[in-house]
């Protein structure tokens, strides 16, 4: 499944750091830290990917 949507990226970041702040352990809060940076990133590089993306034109002979 691919999803390019930057929207659902930017939830499960913040998801993921919401489970960070409720870890039980230090290593579950590392794990869901980790995991929030890389949707984030993916979120941020979805966005930029849109915005810099050439408009198609269509050019009459």
């Amino acid at each position: 499944m691919t999803n390019d949507n930057p929207e659902y990226y930017e939830r499960r970041a913040r998801e993921e750091a919401e489970a960070a702040d409720s870890a039980k352990s230090a290593e579950a809060a590392s794990a869901h830290r980790l995991l929030a940076i890389e949707y984030e990133a993916h979120a941020r590089e979805l966005r930029r990917r849109t915005k810099t993306r050439p408009k198609l034109t269509i050019r009459s002979a």
